[in-house]
């Protein structure tokens, strides 16, 4: 399962709002499509999802791991 709760991510290096207060639940077994205009934040959700970059604030839960705090090294485990 992935769940997100107010999800915010800010590029600091260009001071882009990639996503602001997102939130979505995606339960186990389900197909889901990211589509978007460029720009809108779908690689930043991927990322978010996978561990390549941690959220400013809010909740990304992966599979029970809060991914805001899960070591690097546990990393593979989840992906």
């Amino acid at each position: 399962m992935v769940s997100m709760q107010n999800v915010r991510k800010v590029y600091e290096n260009s001071n882009t709002v990639a996503l602001d207060n997102v939130s979505l639940t995606i339960e186990d077994g389900e197909f889901v499509f990211l589509v978007g205009p460029s720009g809108s934040g779908k690689t930043t959700l991927m990322k978010l999802i996978t561990g390549e970059v941690r959220a400013d604030s809010g909740k990304v839960i992966v599979n029970d791991f809060d991914m805001n705090r899960i070591r690097r090294r546990k990393l593979p485990k989840v992906r």
